[in-house]
């Protein structure tokens, strides 16, 4: 998940610079192409990870409002990138979003680690876990 947030906000500070390789094609244009797989391999392993961490009792809930902020998300990167392109430079979406990612990529290292272990079933199974779980910066 880290290295996709991260391949994410490569390919958005690569958008920056303009250069066309003719036909229509610019710089920015693959870029933004090579960044929705990053994105859509960020979000399929943050929703996969929702559902080991959340306990079964929760999950349906969690599942809802992880695909509200999917939706939301969708709407505002249009209106981000619509609104502030002829009031700004060209590089201030390109490197908001790049420092988003990587702000991803940090919170990515506080997740708990779910691999070999019981999928919670109930809020206690979840609490039980973090007992004696020390973070490994």
């Amino acid at each position: 998940m880290m290295v996709m947030f991260l391949g994410a906000a490569l390919t958005c500070l690569i958008a920056i610079p303009n250069v066309e390789f003719g036909s229509g094609w610019t710089l920015e244009s693959v870029s933004c192409l090579i960044g929705v797989i990053f994105l859509n391999g960020a979000y399929s392993g943050i929703f996969l990870w929702t559902g080991e961490i959340a306990p079964t009792t929760h999950r349906g809930l969690v599942y809802s409002i992880c695909t509200g902020f999917d939706k939301v998300g969708s709407f505002i990167g249009p209106f981000i990138f619509n609104n502030l392109a002829p009031i700004t430079h060209k590089a201030v979406p390109f490197v908001g979003l790049a420092f988003i990612s990587v702000l991803c990529v940090l919170g990515s290292f506080l997740l708990v680690e779910t691999g070999g272990k019981e999928i919670p079933l109930t809020g206690q199974d979840v609490e039980k876990r973090r007992k004696d779980y020390k973070y490994k910066l």
